[in-house]
Parts: C-alpha cells; sequence; structure tokens
C-alpha cells in the first residue's frame, strides 16, 4: 500500500500561498506554532486574531507563555544581531489579556470508535484534543486528582500559576466535549491496560516520566534527601513544610532550578546552593533561569559531584569530589571524571536531587513494554510491542520539555487517527506550518528599537509564590512586536531583480489600481527558476527579505543611503573596484581609466591603466616587482611571505584564495597587513579571472569568523572578488562582511565587450562609449547596493549584516552560514 494522508490530515501546509517558506523561528518551533504572524497582529493591536493564531496547534498556549523554552528564540535571525524578538513573552501578553475567556466552539464527536489516553499531561491532552477534533470519543485517564501533569504538578506558582494551567485545561474540555476525564485513576489499579484494549479501538500511554531519579550514592534514600519532582510535586499540592536554614540541590536542569528557588521561599531556608557536576559553560539550565536564581540570591558550586551522604545531629554531611572535565561525548556533553583527593563536606540540612526523572509502571512492566526506564516506542509510528497501542511523551522518549511533549502528543495522534480510519501506511507525520500573512509592521523605528526583557520581580517575602516575572504593558509589546524581521514574508521566489523591486514599490503608489496591484503580486510570486543541481552556491541562493523591501515605501524621508568606502584610509566614493582591463586596446584602456577616477573608485592590476590618476593596487608575486607608485600592494600568499613596503604610506595586502584562506588571515594579523583581497575564483592577477569559474562563497564567512576567533575583526578591510554583477551582488557580500567588491568581467561586458574563448573582446567598441557605459554601470551598481541597504534599514551600505539574508538551498547555507529558508537555525 502506498503512502498516503488521510481525511484529518494534520500535516498538510495550510498557508495557500504558492511558494510559503516558514520563517526559523516557526521551524524551530516543534509544534510550528505561526509565531510571525502573531508577532504581526500584535503589533497591528489585533490581539483576539493574534490569540486564534497562537493555540491553533499550541493546547496550552497559556503554560508556554509563561515557561516555555523557546526554542524559537535562539533561532530568531535578529538573535544574531541585537537580540531576538521576544516571542515567549509576547505570546504571554496576549494570553494574560484574552486566554481567561477565550473559547472556541465545541466540536461534538460525530464517530462510533473510542481512544483511552492515559495520562493527561502536556502530550496526552495534546494528543486527546486533536483525536476528539477528529470526532471521536476519548477516555483520558488521570493518577492525579486534577490534570496537567508536570505543567501543573512541577512548576511552581512563582512560574506558572495553577490557574493558567486551568485556563488552558478549561479551553480543551470546553471545546472537545468528547473527551471524558477520568481523576484519580492511575494505570494498573483498577484501569488494566488488557481492559482497555478490549473497550477501545486505540490506547496511547502518555504516563509521563513522574518519578525522581536517585543519586546513586552511598545514603542516598536516607530522611534528609528528596529528589527534585516530589520535592515540587507536595509543594504544588499545597504544602508549605518548614525546611532546614541549609539546602543543598544537586543537578543542573529545569527541576534543580524550579527546587532551587522554591525552596528559598519555604520558610526556615536561610541559604540555597546548586551543586552541580560539570561548569558554568556546560549547565543545562537556561540562562533566564540561571539569571534569575542568582538574583534571588541562590549560590552556584561548579565542577563538584557527590559521593556519600551521611546523616548527622546537624543535619547531613554531603560529602563532595571535584570533578575535571574531557573532551565532549557523543551527545556533544563533556565528560567528567573525579579528581582524587579532592574530597570535602558541604553541610547542609536537605539535600535535593534533581538529577533525572523516569518512568515506572508495573502495569506496563508485566506486558513487556518498558525498556529500562522508558516505554519502548518506534518514533516512527509512536506505535508499541502491541497493536493498537501507541506511547508519547516523557515516558516513551525520555525528559524533555512541554513544547516537544505536545509535539509528540500531535504525532502520536496523527498515527493514532490513522489506524483508526484504517490507513495501514500513512505518509510520515510533519509538523504542520501555516501562515495568517499578517501584514509587516509598519513602524519606522523597527530596525532601532532594541530588545527588552519583561520587567524581573523576583522573590517577595510578602508573597513568596506570586509572579517572578511580570507582563509587558501594551506600549512595549507593541514595540517588542515591531522588531519581527517577518522572514514568513520570503516566498521562495527568485532573487529580487530590478523589475521584482520596481513592482514592490508600485504597491505603494496611490495611483495604482486594484487591477494593477493583482498583477503585480502575480509578478512577484512568480515561481523562482530551479537551482542548478550541482555545483558551488551562487549569489542567486542568497537573498534579502521582501519584508525590508516592503519597509522601503514605509520611511520615504529616510537619508539617502551612504556608499563612500575607506579601505585603510584609502578614501573610495563606492565600495566596488575595477579590475581586468590591463590587456584592452590601449584607448579603451585609457577610457576605463579616466572613468575610474571621475567615479571614485581603484583599479586593482598588476599593471596601471594609460592615465590613469585613481589610487592603484598592484598585483604582484614577488615583493621586488612592488611599484613605489601603487597606493597598495597585494602580494600572492606564498611557502614564506614577508609584505613589502616600498614608501612611507603604501598600503601592504594579502590576495588570500580557497587554498591558502588560513595561512594568509593569519599572516595577514601577524604582519599587521592593511588590507586583505578574498579571492573566490582562486585565478585573480590572470586575465578576466572571473572567467576562471564560479566563486567559492565560503571564503567570506571563514575569513570573517578566523578574524573573530582572533579578536581582531576589524584589523583589516576584505575586499571580494568573484561573481559580482550586480549591486545586489555587493550588498550581499557587504552583508557577509567584506568591506567592498572587485569586478573585471562585468565592468568589462559593460564597457560594450563580449565574452570570447580567450576572454573579453573589445573588438568593434567605440572607446569614447566605453568610458559613459561603465560609469553607468557603476552608478547603477552602487544605486542598486544603496537600494537594498535602505530596503534593510540602514543609513549606509556598510552596515549590512548577516541577519537581512536568506539562502534558498542547503549549500548556501552551508557555505554562508546562514540559515535556509523553512529550516532551522544552524548549531
Amino acid at each position: 500500500m502506498s503512502c498516503k494522508p488521510f481525511s484529518v490530515d494534520l500535516s498538510q501546509d495550510e498557508s495557500g500561498l504558492p511558494h510559503y517558506q516558514p520563517p526559523p523561528c516557526q521551524v524551530a518551533c516543534p509544534i510550528g506554532t505561526d509565531v510571525a504572524s502573531y508577532v504581526g497582529l500584535i503589533w497591528e493591536g489585533k490581539t483576539s486574531e493574534a490569540l486564534e493564531a497562537i493555540t491553533a496547534t499550541n493546547p496550552l498556549s497559556g503554560v508556554c507563555g509563561r515557561v516555555c523554552d523557546a526554542p524559537c528564540e535562539p533561532a530568531c535571525r535578529r538573535a544574531g544581531a541585537d537580540g531576538p524578538v521576544a516571542i515567549r513573552a509576547l505570546k504571554r501578553h496576549v494570553l494574560d489579556a484574552l486566554g481567561h475567556d477565550y473559547r472556541l466552539p465545541p466540536v461534538q464527536p460525530d464517530k462510533a470508535k473510542k481512544v483511552a489516553i492515559i495520562g493527561a499531561g502536556p502530550a496526552g491532552l495534546t494528543a486527546a484534543q486533536d483525536i476528539a477534533l477528529a470526532g471521536y470519543h476519548v477516555d483520558l485517564y488521570e493518577a492525579q486528582s486534577r490534570p496537567g501533569g508536570m505543567a501543573l504538578w512541577g512548576i511552581p506558582d512563582f512560574r506558572l500559576p495553577q490557574k493558567v494551567v486551568q485556563d488552558d485545561i478549561d479551553r480543551i474540555f470546553s471545546r472537545c466535549p468528547g473527551i471524558a476525564l477520568h481523576l484519580n485513576s492511575p494505570l494498573g489499579d483498577n484501569v488494566k491496560l488488557d481492559d482497555l484494549s478490549q473497550s477501545h479501538d486505540a490506547v496511547l500511554l502518555a504516563i509521563g516520566a513522574s518519578a525522581g531519579k536517585r543519586l546513586g550514592v552511598p545514603g542516598d534514600d536516607g530522611a534528609h534527601v528528596i529528589d527534585g519532582v516530589t520535592f515540587l510535586n507536595r509543594v504544588n499540592g499545597g504544602e508549605r513544610p518548614i525546611l532546614p536554614k541549609r539546602v543543598v540541590v544537586i543537578g543542573g536542569g529545569d527541576v534543580a532550578m524550579d527546587a532551587c528557588r522554591t525552596a528559598l521561599r519555604l520558610p526556615g531556608v536561610e541559604k540555597v546552593i546548586v551543586a552541580y557536576r560539570r561548569g558554568p559553560e556546560e549547565i543545562p539550565a537556561r540562562a533566564y533561569e540561571l539569571h534569575a536564581a542568582k538574583a534571588e540570591g541562590v549560590e552556584f558550586l561548579y565542577n563538584v559531584a557527590p559521593v556519600s551522604i551521611e546523616e548527622n545531629k546537624g543535619g547531613v554531611a554531603l560529602k563532595c569530589r571535584k570533578t575535571a572535565l574531557g573532551a565532549p561525548g557523543a551527545d556533544g556533553r563533556r565528560a567528567f571524571s573525579l579528581v582524587e583527593g579532592s574530597d570535602f563536606d558541604l553541610a547542609c540540612g536537605l539535600v535535593i536531587a534533581a538529577v533525572g526523572q523516569k518512568a515506572v509502571s508495573l502495569e506496563l512492566a508485566r506486558h513487556g513494554l518498558m525498556d529500562g526506564d522508558k516505554i519502548f516506542t518506534r518514533s516512527a509510528d509512536m506505535g508499541t510491542r502491541l497493536p493498537k497501542v501507541f506511547a508519547a511523551g516523557d515516558a516513551a522518549f525520555g525528559s524533555s520539555t512541554l513544547v516537544q511533549a505536545m509535539f509528540q502528543g500531535h504525532k502520536a495522534a496523527y498515527y493514532v487517527l490513522a489506524a483508526l480510519e484504517g490507513i495501514a501506511h500513512p505518509a510520515p507525520y510533519r509538523t504542520p506550518y501555516r501562515t495568517r500573512n499578517a501584514p509587516v509592521a509598519q513602524d519606522i523605528l523597527w530596525e532601532k528599537l532594541a530588545p527588552k526583557e519583561p520587567p524581573f520581580l523576583g522573590l517577595d517575602k510578602r508573597d513568596p509564590f506570586g509572579d517572578a516575572e511580570a507582563d509587558y504593558d501594551a506600549r512595549t509589546a507593541h514595540e517588542q512586536a515591531a522588531r519581527c524581521y517577518r522572514c514568513d514574508t520570503e516566498t521562495g521566489s527568485s532573487d529580487y531583480t530590478v523589475k521584482t523591486r520596481e513592482s514592490i514599490f508600485a504597491l505603494a503608489r496611490p495611483e495604482a489600481g486594484p487591477t494593477e496591484i493583482a498583477a503585480i503580486t502575480r509578478t512577484r510570486l512568480e515561481k523562482r527558476p530551479d537551482l542548478k543541481p550541482a555545483g558551488p552556491a551562487t549569489f542567486d541562493e542568497l537573498v534579502f527579505l521582501p519584508a525590508n523591501l516592503t519597509r522601503l515605501v514605509i520611511d520615504p524621508y529616510r537619508e539617502a543611503c551612504k556608499s563612500a568606502t575607506d579601505l585603510a584610509g584609502m578614501k573610495l566614493a563606492q565600495p566596488l573596484l575595477i579590475a581586468g582591463f590591463e590587456d584592452a586596446p590601449e584607448a579603451v584602456a585609457a577610457a576605463v581609466a579616466k572613468t575610474v577616477a571621475e567615479t571614485g573608485t581603484a583599479y586593482v592590476g598588476r599593471r596601471p591603466l594609460p592615465g590613469l590618476s585613481a589610487p592603484w593596487l598592484q598585483i604582484v608575486s614577488d615583493p621586488v616587482a612592488a611599484d613605489p607608485a601603487a597606493a597598495a600592494i597585494l602580494l600572492d600568499v606564498g611557502e614564506t611571505t614577508v609584505l613589502p613596503r616600498t614608501r612611507p604610506g603604501q598600503l601592504r595586502g594579502l590576495i588570500v584564495t580557497a587554498a591558502t584562506l588560513e595561512k594568509g588571515i593569519a599572516c595577514a594579523l601577524e604582519q599587521r597587513a592593511d588590507l586583505v583581497v578574498l579571492d573566490g575564483s582562486g585565478a585573480l592577477g590572470a586575465a578576466w579571472a572571473d572567467l576562471a569559474g564560479a566563486p567559492d562563497l565560503s571564503i567570506l564567512p571563514r575569513a570573517v569568523e578566523q578574524m573573530r576567533a582572533a579578536r581582531a575583526e576589524e584589523a583589516f578591510p576584505l575586499i571580494w572578488f568573484g561573481g559580482l554583477r550586480s549591486g545586489s551582488d555587493l550588498a550581499k557580500m557587504l552583508a557577509l562582511g567584506a568591506s567592498a567588491g572587485l569586478v573585471d568581467v562585468a565592468a568589462g561586458l559593460a564597457a560594450g565587450g563580449a565574452i570570447k574563448p580567450e576572454g573579453v573582446d573589445f573588438t568593434g567598441v567605440e572607446a569614447p562609449e566605453a568610458g559613459p557605459r561603465l560609469a553607468a554601470y557603476l552608478k547603477a551598481a552602487t544605486s542598486e547596493c544603496s537600494m537594498m541597504a535602505r530596503c534593510c534599514g540602514k543609513t549606509n551600505v556598510h552596515n549590512l549584516e548577516p541577519e537581512d539574508l536568506r539562502t534558498l538551498s542547503l549549500r548556501a547555507q552551508a557555505a554562508v552560514g546562514i540559515v535556509m529558508a523553512g529550516r532551522k537555525k544552524i548549531a
């Protein structure tokens, strides 16, 4: 049977656009939340529409607005500039405003089959909603007295008030009357797997990993030791025990952070210490949680591991040993070893072990479903060793995050529904990506607005379990929403030719009518040409975002974009230099020399052009050949490279290729070069070197990274050579870190030449025409580069950044390190 979707296809792309590419934030979200749309709707003031976009794939939106680990934020393209959009905090802002009363019309069950779900945590609730919305009856069994799982029982009130969890749960049950909730019904007592398999058409196990792991050292079962999960469950259940003055938490993850901050709020506690076996760079807790714990007074002790626990009259003697870190393992985490002879005692009254969770079920073990401390589960279809029995969540795949648990709930529901509908081989599940196509923020300050964290309230002794973080006010939410680059407006269509850009500007003209606008829009969305299936990445696989292009028309009074360029003190009017005319007819070469001077640029070559009065950058293989008349000497990188200086003020530089990159940059840094030319073609200095082949675009980001690693990013300007044709290409290289670009073949064509087997031929070219043609090309290229910079909110072409770009292929992503449209951020 062939793979196919089924009637309730949770995997379909609902965008409705012919070339929709989900932005990095949406791809990074395990459940595909339409981040860009809801952020755009917040900016518009359409809070109720934003709420719909948030809750469409996220049944626990209020929970996520408070405690989601927000994988979307490090994926945000603005994270590499001045800081990511505050995606989680904006979600909270919407849910705090409208979440309590938000309800969708109920969907009544209309099918006879029934599904049993064990566990009403994030995975179980998500799956129950999906299955119920498909028209099936769901019996939802929960071991505790209230649904919510770890969202309710494992996260303290100062981070996640229980009323927020309840609001989310109320929305689910209000919308899905086909879900019957059975509380105080743990699996194995009155709820038997055999009985459920007989009375239901499918069973989904989502019991969670609700048992804390022990430390695994002598004395870890003593009266003064408790695991973090049990500790948090008791406090969330309403207990407020008086604790000893000194509490030590072992671990460095989310449970450890919640446990240490919770302990600090309980009566009797004066000091809380977190002991972690690795260093501060390796601790898995999120930076915000670490900051919050430290701000509230929690102390951190790194590179220590417990070796035993001994009871004494004063409480507990926690014996620790220092650790040393080794190389990273297969999981990327650095191994650690105990340092002999480094033992010391850490006195305390209570030890909280927050070193992981596990699933425990005698009923499932009896059926052979347990694989260690997890349920044996096939990730391909969420099935187990028993037919009609599926599994999801922490019990199936180990401890993870709330949003990952919801992803698994969605995925499990997909395969349960396939089984109910008799689809033996459903198409593989994929996260659905949808856009509401919200308008781009028209805020003239969008690129200048700085990130602003929600106000941190911390620990209030008068209300210890009150909110530790405040919501945004309406104005702050509006401003933070305006910061979004709106990467969702990248359509995947072809890069922006002058014609395409002009069509975008035409949309803002008052005289444009509906028919014209419709035609222009169709032109914008024409399918991009297929990329070449093989070979290196090209400039056409780097694009600027349409969102940026759209913003150009909202600020017509922005000052003109500057293009003046300073190359180590050499002042040029534009960032585009000329090469390649040394073997052109003398009259043509002389006309080009005049144009180079008149347009305020420079010439690069082994010989100067006739009558050249503009700066000449001389290419030499041997320092002995350096000409004192040259403004700069550009030396090829050899086995032993020593930069010459024939006169005071003459600039010294290197020409670096892919083969000599690391050595050349190191040499330039060591000898304090004035500038470096990055030769992407590998043939600069030969006649019409651009014809040697497609350039290696990876050289520029690799050079920038090497300089950054040496903390010398501004040590010298980088000039790019290879493949430049237009101002858009130039703007892309400036965004990647170049200070200027160098063209030869494009300039030769502009001057009237034609490509022949031997190079660029000027037969029949009238010399008086060559100069004006080249001048027109330089003006157009500089204007186009300036236009692209303005589209990205810049007032200077040299302020372009990698964050202004996207890639359209995996090979381009690999070459330049910029995330491809619709893919996750590169680690």
